[in-house]
């Protein structure tokens, strides 16, 4: 019989006893709470489901927004650009690195369109994140 957690006289019962996804089941999964999680402001939270969804596949053809973005960026600044982000996330997972760090929209938003780029197949959260993304990072 499974455990469950109580929390101030409330039972809280899982849905399922297991789940069997596939990879790009589990990155869509992971991407799309990272969405959910992004629009909350919880950056932190977004950023870390992110970075796991984009570590569980390899590059594809997918819809490549982060392109989009890294077009924006000089040249010259491109690769700190990558190394503050990737900097982020590793703080994020590992004991190691400064007490507190500053998260910022930008970079939470980075990283969930790297995750979404490398799925082929966006769902409809997806889908609403690029429009948003798109809009936010529009050049006159």
């Amino acid at each position: 019989m499974p455990e469950y957690i109580v929390h101030k006289g409330t039972r809280v019962e899982p849905a399922n006893n297991t789940l069997t996804i596939t990879k790009v089941e589990g990155a869509t999964r992971q991407t799309d709470a990272a969405i959910e999680a992004f629009m909350r402001g919880h950056f932190d939270i977004a950023m870390t489901l992110a970075g796991a969804a984009e570590g569980m596949l390899h590059s594809t053809s997918g819809l490549h927004m982060s392109s989009f973005l890294l077009d924006l960026v000089p040249k010259t600044e491109k690769t700190g650009w990558f190394a503050e982000i990737n900097r982020q996330r590793d703080w994020l997972k590992h004991a190691a690195g400064p007490e507190k760090l500053t998260l910022e929209e930008w970079q939470a938003a980075q990283m969930i369109a790297r995750a979404a780029t490398k799925l082929e197949k966006w769902t409809p959260r997806m889908e609403e994140f690029k429009a948003w993304f798109m809009n936010e990072h529009e050049t006159t």
